[in-house]
């Protein structure tokens, strides 16, 4: 049995029982609940080589457990329950890369809300943690790929994108404002989803202390990803200011059309092309992971403050196992929830033609991997 107790002083998170009851008014109905007693019985430990060629190790579960690398922590705000616990090898010199963990869900989803309560997450040099959604069935980037939480380092601003092959777009909405309301809290760096030319993929950044070492000072927040055929968005909530209908498990978000409360998400990916996005963003498998240096992490190390304590990244990293002792994620539970009869979501007809003619020059890039 997978088990590892620590400790982790936490806020409780959300309520899912009037969703399970099916007393729910809201557009989304819960299709999947995971939590820590069904965690590892859902998602499977990639051991292979990093597809990034980044400088870890990844291990499978018997050898994390083992490790102490995969099991659950404690919290008290769980009411007595843990949260699922995914670290990093803190002890040892590792010159053929840190040991962590990738773990892929068994389930795949297209138009759905996906519900993350992130509690911890990995942060500091050398580190480049993500939590994303992978599309199966074809090889990268064909089914597309959204980035929910991502970034190296100590960045402190989440970087959200979507990556896809040919001839995907976004729509610049970074100074849009939809009646009283922002249309997006973040600012949009690249506007060309396909990875063909530079691999950056159309990309955002996010709120102030949204990732890393400030995220987690919070005590991490919950994360919310809607998913529709012409709008991708992406919502971060901190403690203090979750919806009731999403804390009840009734999630509703759209103010526009019902009064809620949810606010401008952090991102929101229009769709600018001739194609939807269900034709380049398809059955969706969620995946947390940690990883260390790699192409994006080296680009920037020698301008960073890091390069103070290793000429590079993997150095750095190999060498210094104590670093890395907060380098690891605490999940309280991820639950996804699909449409209830016809609703799509968001914007529709005139009102989604006038976010697609907001249009600007493309700004400079400042993500590459």
């Amino acid at each position: 049995m997978v088990q590892l107790y620590t400790t982790l002083v936490v806020v409780i998170l959300l309520g899912v029982s009037n969703a399970q009851n099916g007393t729910s008014n809201s557009p989304y109905q819960l299709v999947k609940n995971y939590t820590s007693e069904n965690f590892f019985q859902s998602f499977d430990f990639f051991s292979g080589p990093d597809p990034s060629n980044s400088f870890v190790t990844y291990l499978d579960l018997d050898t994390a457990n083992d490790a102490g690398l995969a099991g659950y922590i404690s919290s008290s705000a769980l009411n007595d329950s843990y949260a699922v616990f995914l670290g990093t090898d803190f002890k040892n010199v590792t010159p053929d890369g840190r040991p962590s963990v990738r773990v892929q869900g068994r389930d795949w989803f297209n138009h759905s809300l996906i519900v993350a309560d992130i509690m911890h997450m990995p942060s500091g040099c050398g580190t480049w943690p993500a939590f994303w959604l992978l599309g199966q069935g074809a090889p990268w980037p064909r089914r597309g790929e959204v980035d929910i939480i991502e970034g190296i380092n100590n960045n402190s601003v989440n970087t959200l994108a979507l990556h896809s092959d040919a001839g995907v777009s976004v729509a610049n909405l970074t100074s849009l404002r939809h009646g009283n309301h922002s249309a997006m809290t973040g600012t949009f760096t690249s506007l060309d989803c396909d990875v063909g030319s530079s691999n950056v993929g159309c990309a955002a950044t996010g709120s102030p202390e949204s990732y890393g070492a400030d995220f987690n000072a919070q005590g991490g927040r919950v994360v919310v990803t809607e998913i529709s055929a012409d709008v991708i968005q992406i919502w971060s909530f901190e403690r203090d200011n979750i919806p009731q209908d999403l804390s009840e498990g009734l999630p509703n978000p759209h103010h526009e059309a019902n009064g809620s409360s949810w606010g401008a998400p952090e991102v929101k990916f229009v769709n600018n092309g001739n194609d939807t996005f269900d034709d380049h963003f398809i059955n969706l498998q969620p995946i947390f992971n940690t990883a260390f240096c790699g192409s994006w992490v080296e680009a920037f190390w020698h301008t960073s403050e890091c390069s103070s304590l290793a000429p590079t990244c993997e150095s750095y990293v190999a060498n210094n196992p104590a670093a890395f002792v907060d380098a690891y994620w605490a999940i309280g539970g991820l639950q996804v929830y699909e449409p209830n009869g016809n609703y799509t979501s968001g914007y529709s007809g005139p009102e989604l033609g006038r976010l697609l003619n907001h249009r600007r020059h493309h700004p400079r890039t400042v993500k590459g991997y």
